[in-house]
């Protein structure tokens, strides 16, 4: 590759990749690439919000020279080392590229970014599958994300999370995860923000460039519910055009769909008993769902993606861009076992650990599966405009429309098997139930449905939830003598806002079979239990008997639906002083929101409806030091502070009142009053640069004040008298967090002798110390060793050799033990995830420069997730999604 450019010290035209993407300052730099069989993986998705230019890109290759005109900040590359983004960032920041993703089986951004250290993935509803990532300890509810700049505020109803299960790794050009935030980044970032960045037009330069492939994916455990082919396919290309190619255009589409199952197992509580020893010991007492029960899956997901650029050197950049991402989600929740109690009349005696007969239990098939419909569309423009001579004026604007339409069908009390006589074991995997005796579980037709009348909750139903999000942002700053390397003083100043127009709408039928009626499971499902056969399938037959057999009632859910309006309004400014390898910032973000309500609210059982509109601003420092002591040395120390604010559900639906023998009013629902979590953080970092490499070490530690937990709180006059009673969500909790991660990578160990020398080597690991401070309803209180998805460590290890036009990938991923956020009085009722270790193989043969044929094999160790309770660390729920593999064909251009 050969680049030509002029230098000067005069500035970039920003420092961040569009908007909130945060300050990784970069060099405006003019290429002219004369040849690059570099990586392009698909890209597009375009578009920035606000504060920074999109020409301005997240960091550079390690140059630092920058032209005299103003030309589109690109990369030198397509591909860009992990270590040179990071050297760059004017933050703690660690990235994961298209290169990096290429090396792994990786098809989810969630699955992608699980490889990044201080970031670990959670599961998507009640499935083994990727769904979001918690960044330190703090899931998706206290992080923010971009793509391209654009905020990606769709959720779910009830909290912040970031859907970014349905962006495929596919699109990813880089993402770099902002471990401490500048103050033009969404201060919604307590545990960091997620920068999302596609292929520009003018990255590598201004030749164009083509990719496509796909593969075939092959699981262990195939759907039985579909029977479609797991595969992936996708194509994307950039090219540049007009007088001095000052035009430029990236498009793309990815399609993927997946199909397969987990098995699984669960129990849904435990007693203390004496064992045989005169030790307690963990006995079931609730329901079991024994080995062989299933969740069935099946996702189809399209993104299309296109963007146009233009620019005028030393005068202009300025682009258009729209982005579709669609994805159908299929997940049916099969599961079979008994009602298992030492009381009323039932025995359970211990025969080993974990092991125990049981009499009279009663056997239960319960299903339930979702239809999860997201569509979201993406506009953006932007504007980059050069102003005075070392000034840049910066405007940004998007639109987002998001849909998320789930149905979900539930059996409610399910079919029911009287008189169930057996033994149980839960130390495997998943529970093994022995029926005493084999004929009567069998028998399908003895599996009668539990007919629970539609006024009951507990009813069969069908569930139908509606939720829209329209999202529009406009901003602009002005950003003077800040780059990457600039000397003296610089300053930056920008505004930003952020408005969510949301309305969710439950509506949820109850059924019952008309008097006369009877089901049993045979009808539906087949004539055999055996190996909980009949309990396996779509239910399709079971609804629509129900529907065409059944009474129903409909519940209108008013004080569940809501419309919300919610304004932020941001204020940033920033100072900045280089000189020599130390570069110094100060800043401050001031947001401003406003939440504007329409529920309902039921008065002794008379609906109402309920405007509420609620307003707080908070002040966020921010302090960050950088210095080069070396070539090579870089150290880093920063204190911030960010906010996470309330989950939709604590504020937007509404409330029930009622009335107590008293006359005192009793108020039960959610807080239109309720404030925003607010976390004050400090951070430090050594990073020392190898040659194709690096070594860093990073401590952080986090206190967040005003968490959010239900309580009661009594209201009294001024005579002392008890008027009002709320149960409601308050500010009342505490959480802390400290941490360290280290990373060790090098492409090459070119150090050893041969062949060894063809070895390369990733790693990280990070360790996490949580402590939650939960609030319970009365008031009490107790210390958590652990946040919600918080694990107590994480490790990726990446070991890979190249011979010739072969090269093979050996992926390591482990999680220490992880608290899922479900907490009881005494820790004994606490449930966390045990540890987990899964191993992915990857080979890859080039038979030319531009074709590569890929195998890899996925979760060789075929690791379960498995949840546990109780005094013995007994099993709670387990999922396991067997092995996969898949066969690939690439092409690029």
């Amino acid at each position: 590759m050969k680049v030509s450019r002029r230098e000067d010290s005069r500035p970039s035209t920003g420092q961040a990749d569009s908007g909130n993407e945060g300050v990784i300052q970069m060099q405006s730099v003019r290429i002219r690439l004369v040849s690059s069989p570099s990586a392009l993986i698909l890209a597009g998705l375009a578009c920035a919000t606000v504060s920074r230019p999109a020409m301005a890109q997240e960091a550079s290759d390690g140059a630092s020279a920058t032209s005299e005109e103003i030309v589109v900040t690109a990369r030198q590359s397509v591909e860009t080392p992990v270590e040179a983004i990071k050297r760059d960032a004017p933050a703690i920041v660690d990235s994961i590229t298209a290169e990096e993703i290429e090396k792994t089986a990786d098809i989810t951004l969630p699955e992608a970014l699980d490889r990044v250290v201080g970031v670990s993935s959670d599961g998507f509803f009640s499935s083994s599958d990727a769904g979001y990532v918690s960044l330190r300890g703090f899931d998706s509810r206290y992080n923010s994300m971009a793509i391209d700049g654009n905020p990606i505020w769709f959720s779910s109803q009830n909290n912040r999370g970031a859907q970014i299960g349905m962006f495929p790794s596919a699109i990813v050009k880089e993402t770099n995860i902002y471990k401490t935030v500048t103050p033009e980044i969404d201060g919604n970032s307590v545990g960091g923000h997620i920068a999302l960045r596609t292929l520009r037009a003018f990255d590598g330069g201004t030749q164009p460039f083509f990719k496509a492939g796909g593969r075939l994916g092959i699981p262990e455990q195939e759907s039985r519910v579909s029977d479609q082919q797991s595969y992936q396919a996708y194509a994307a290309g950039k090219f540049t055009f007009g007088s001095d190619n000052r035009y430029g255009f990236v498009f793309g589409i990815n399609r993927q769909h997946t199909a397969d199952r987990d098995d699984m197992g669960s129990v849904s509580g435990y007693s203390q008993v004496d064992g045989p020893d005169g030790k307690p010991i963990d006995v079931i007492n609730g329901n079991v769902f024994s080995s062989g029960s299933a969740v069935d899956k099946e996702t189809k997901n399209t993104a299309i993606f296109a963007k146009l650029e233009t620019r005028i050197e030393d005068e202009m950049y300025a682009f258009i861009s729209g982005n579709l991402f669609d994805e159908t989600k299929n997940y049916y929740i099969q599961r079979a076992g008994p009602f298992i109690a030492p009381t009323g009349g039932r025995t359970v005696t211990p025969t080993g650990p974990g092991m125990a007969d049981f009499t009279n239990g009663q056997g239960q098939v319960r299903e339930f599966d979702y239809v999860i419909e997201r569509n979201a569309k993406v506009l953006g423009a932007g504007l980059d405009l050069r102003v005075l001579d070392r000034g840049v004026l910066v405007l940004r604007g998007n639109y987002t429309d998001y849909k998320n339409d789930t149905l979900t069908r539930n059996t409610g009390g399910g079919f029911r098997l009287a008189g169930f006589n057996g033994s149980y074991d839960i130390t495997g995997n998943t529970p093994v139930i022995v029926p005493l005796n084999p004929d009567v579980y069998n028998d399908a037709t003895r599996w009668t449905f539990l007919n629970t009348a539609n006024t009951s909750s507990s009813a069969a139903y069908l569930r139908y939830q509606p939720l829209r999000d329209k999202v529009y942002t406009l901003g602009g700053s002005f950003n003077y003598n800040n780059q990457a390397n600039a000397e003296g003083f610089g300053a930056s100043a920008g505004v930003n806002w952020v408005r969510l127009d949301r309305s969710f709408d439950q509506t949820q039928d109850f059924y019952a079979l008309r008097p006369g009626v009877s089901l049993n499971l045979a009808q539906i499902a087949g004539p055999s239990m055996a190996n909980n056969h009949a309990a396996l399938g779509d239910y399709d037959a079971f609804y629509d008997f129900l529907v065409a057999n059944g009474n129903v009632r409909r519940d209108e859910a008013l004080t569940t639906d809501y419309r919300l309006r919610e304004d932020v309004l941001s204020f940033h400014g920033a100072a900045y002083y280089s000189v020599g390898g130390f570069k110094l910032l100060g800043g401050v973000r001031y947001e401003h929101t406003t939440d504007d309500t329409v529920t309902g609210q039921l008065v002794s059982g008379v609906a109402q409806p309920l405007h509420r509109t609620n307003k707080y601003g908070k002040w966020l420092p921010n302090v960050q030091v950088a210095y080069d002591a070396s070539d090579r040395l870089k150290l880093r120390a920063a204190f911030t502070k960010t906010l996470g604010r309330a989950d939709f559900q604590d504020f937007a639906p509404g409330v029930t009142t009622t009335f107590d023998a008293n006359g005192v009013t009793v108020i039960n629902g959610s807080n239109g009053e309720i404030g925003t979590r607010v976390s004050t953080n400090y951070d430090a970092s050594i990073e020392y640069y190898l040659d194709g490499g690096l070594l860093a070490l990073a401590v952080f530690h986090k206190e967040l004040d005003g968490e959010i937990f239900r309580q009661r709180t009594e209201i009294t006059d001024a005579e002392g008298m008890l008027t009002e009673i709320r149960t409601i969500p308050l500010n009342n909790g505490k959480a802390r967090v400290t941490g360290l991660e280290f990373t060790a990578s090098k492409r090459r160990l070119d150090f050893l002798p041969a062949p060894f020398d063809r070895l390369g080597l990733s790693a990280n690991f990070t360790y996490i110390d949580g402590k939650w401070d939960v609030v319970f309803t009365d008031g009490a209180t107790r210390s958590v060793d652990g946040l919600r998805n918080q694990p107590k460590w994480l490790s990726n290890v990446r070991l890979s050799y190249d011979f010739g036009p072969v090269d093979m990938n050996l992926n390591y991923r482990g999680r220490g033990r992880t608290f899922t956020g479900t907490f009881g009085t005494v820790k004994e009722e606490d449930v966390y995830v045990r540890e987990q270790h899964t191993l992915d193989f990857q080979l890859n043969i080039r038979p030319t420069e531009r074709l590569r044929l890929t195998f890899d094999a996925k979760n060789l160790t075929r690791e379960y997730q498995i949840q546990s309770t109780g005094i013995d660390d007994s099993l709670f729920n387990s999922l396991g999604r067997g092995r996969e593999f898949w066969l690939g064909l690439h092409f690029r251009y």
